[in-house]
Parts: structure tokens; C-alpha cells; sequence
């Protein structure tokens, strides 16, 4: 009897081993312990060396070498899909150069990512990839696009042009220099270079990178800048007139502007002196809208310090009808007057905000 009754517990015993291993094994494949898209065994390595089980996301654009329309285009997928899908997952973005060097990375909660400023007509390659918890997906195709060239253009009301490598979508020029990754240099007192946009732009602004600003004297009222209606009226008298200064060393290097709009004069806010560095980069900025207008110079590009602001009202629309853009100032009534020397490069007009653009920094 005695053995009996041993022989049944043993026998129980085992059946309800089997029983518990039977209900763990159970659990853990029919739905994960997280949140995360990762399968239960995400540990295990897959023989391309993977440990998260989901498919590689696809590039959707750019794609096929396309020319972007800038230097800092945005990078586009579509998710990646796995079995478990009750979590986020991040994606992991790689960027190389031309020479199949990786150049950017980032781990982004989102299927796009705007890169840093790129070089001009150059060519790259990204991929992408899923992650959660540490763990990987199977890397995306590799899909390619190509920078432009560094012409800009005019489109409508905006205008773009990078002027740093000898190209430019100007109208007309006199007396300037292209000096190659800097710029267009206006070389004396009756230098300029000079657009027409395609329609007005009533409001938005003017801005472009100014170098080689020095504290030199010049006996005239110089500027760098300016707009005005292309109906050949010199640009003092003119309805739409905008001329953006930097005074000479007697003036203490003064900041200021003059600006009419629709035959009313706005007067001429001053932003006082400064001293200028021929070694520092300058943005300028000009803006306008709903009749309230400012003039802005940062010291050290787009990401510089601003050293000066002044701005003022206007009479409402801004409107000339052809809108001419000038780097420089000629025509006006006591002739012509540009700062010589000022080195301009990536002017930007439009209603749009400045984009990130090469040569923007120091």
C-alpha cells in the first residue's frame, strides 16, 4: 500500500509540472510583456543580425538622385511593420557623402528629418532603420538625392540666390566680382546687382550675409541695399523707395534706412553707430508687413548677436509693380551711392522665413 500511494503523488507531481511550464510557455507567445513592437524572444539575432522583429521602413523622398529644392531637405519613410504592434517605435537615420562616409545621424519618434545644412550639387545616400528597447530592425534600401547646383531662382514674390559660385539669377550688374565660397563684391560707388521679381511682395522681408564691412569713409550716403518700383524713376524719388545704409567712419558707422510706401515717406529710423570688422560675417534683415517695418543686423550670421534693430511704420500696402530688388544703390538723385567692398552672398527675399542656408555661420 505504501508504495501505492508514492507511486500516484510522484505521478501527480509530474503532471502538474507539466502543467505549469505548459502555461509559461503559453503566455509568452501569444502576446508580448511590453509595450513595444519587439517580439518576446526580441533577444534572439536573426541571421542578418537583427533583434527586433519588424519589417525595414521604405524612403519615400527623396529618391533616384532628385535635386532638392535647397541644402537642407527633409528625408521622408513609411513605418516599418512587425507582429506586435501595440507601441511607438523610434527610427534610426543615417546620411552619408558622396565618398560613403556618414556624415549625420539621428533616433527620431518620427518618420521625417530635416538634416543640417548639406553642400551645394553634391550627391548623398540615406537608410533608415526601426528601434525599440535596444533593439534593431533590418536597415531600410539605401535611396539617394543630389544638392543643387547653387543657382538660385525667382519664383513669383521669392527670390533666392546664393551668389558664391559665380552663378546668379539677376537681371543686371555693374562693377561686381564673384569671389568663389564668399560672394559678390560691390566694387565701387556705381556697383550693383539687380532682380525683378515676378510679382510684388507686400510683405515679407530682405535678407542676405554681409563680409568685409570695414569702417571706411566714403563722402557719399553709402548702402548696401535696396528696393524699389521698376518704373525709371531714380530710387530717392521713387513711390516704393527702401535703401538700407551703412554711413561712413565720420558718421560712426551708422545703421539706418529710408523707406516710402505709396508715395508717403516713413522717415529715416537710425540705429545708431558701430564699429565693423572686415573678418566677421553680418546678417542683415529687412523686414516689412501690415505697415510696420524693421531693419535688423546680427553679428555672426543667422546665429549671431544682434547688435542693432530700429524700425518703423509705413503706409499700407507695400506695392511697387515691378518690384525691383538692388544689392547696392544706383539712380538715386544725387547719383549713385554703394558701399564699395561689401562682399553679399545668400539673398533672400520672400514672405516665407529665412531657411537654413550654406554659408549662413561663420
Amino acid at each position: 500500500m505504501t508504495h501505492g500511494r508514492t507511486y500516484v503523488a510522484a505521478g501527480l507531481s509530474v503532471i502538474i509540472a507539466l502543467s505549469i511550464a505548459c502555461g509559461r510557455a503559453a503566455s509568452t507567445t501569444t502576446s508580448p510583456t511590453t509595450t513595444s513592437k519587439a517580439s518576446t524572444d526580441s533577444t534572439a539575432t536573426a541571421a542578418d543580425g537583427t533583434t527586433l522583429k519588424v519589417s525595414a521602413p521604405t524612403p519615400v523622398t527623396p529618391l533616384n538622385d532628385e535635386v532638392t529644392p535647397d541644402t537642407s531637405p527633409t528625408l521622408v519613410a513609411t513605418e516599418a511593420n512587425g507582429k506586435y504592434a501595440q507601441g511607438a517605435l523610434a527610427y534610426d537615420f543615417e546620411l552619408y557623402d558622396d565618398n560613403n562616409t556618414k556624415i549625420q545621424t539621428v533616433v527620431l519618434a518620427s518618420l521625417s528629418w530635416r538634416v543640417a545644412t548639406l553642400e551645394y550639387d553634391k550627391r548623398y545616400t540615406w537608410r533608415l532603420r526601426a528601434t525599440a528597447d535596444d533593439h534593431y530592425g533590418p536597415w531600410s534600401e539605401f535611396a539617394s538625392f543630389r544638392t543643387p547646383e547653387g543657382r538660385g531662382y525667382i519664383r513669383g514674390n521669392e527670390l533666392y540666390d546664393p551668389l558664391i559660385n559665380g552663378l546668379t539669377v539677376a537681371s543686371g550688374m555693374n562693377d561686381v566680382t564673384f569671389i568663389p565660397g564668399q560672394g559678390v563684391r560691390l566694387n565701387g560707388i556705381e556697383s550693383f546687382v539687380e532682380y525683378r521679381l515676378q510679382a510684388p511682395l507686400i510683405d515679407g522681408e530682405m535678407s542676405m550675409i554681409i563680409t568685409n564691412l570695414g569702417n571706411s569713409d566714403e563722402p557719399w550716403k553709402s548702402k548696401v541695399a535696396s528696393m524699389l518700383q521698376g518704373d525709371g524713376v531714380n530710387v530717392t524719388d521713387n513711390s516704393y523707395r527702401v535703401t538700407l545704409d551703412r554711413r561712413n567712419s565720420s558718421s560712426g558707422g551708422t545703421v539706418r534706412y529710408t523707406m516710402r510706401s505709396r508715395g508717403v515717406d516713413a522717415g529715416e529710423p537710425n540705429a545708431g553707430g558701430m564699429g565693423w570688422s572686415r573678418s566677421k560675417i553680418y546678417l542683415w534683415t529687412f523686414a516689412w508687413n501690415n505697415g510696420a517695418s524693421r531693419l535688423t543686423v546680427k553679428d555672426g550670421g543667422t546665429t549671431g548677436n544682434l547688435v542693432k534693430s530700429v524700425g518703423t511704420n509705413y503706409k499700407a500696402p507695400y506695392s511697387p509693380n515691378p518690384h525691383v530688388i538692388r544689392l547696392g544703390s544706383v539712380g538715386g538723385r544725387a547719383g549713385s551711392e554703394t558701399l564699395p567692398g561689401a562682399i553679399i552672398r545668400n539673398l533672400w527675399v520672400s514672405a516665407a522665413p529665412r531657411p537654413n542656408l550654406v554659408g549662413d555661420t561663420p
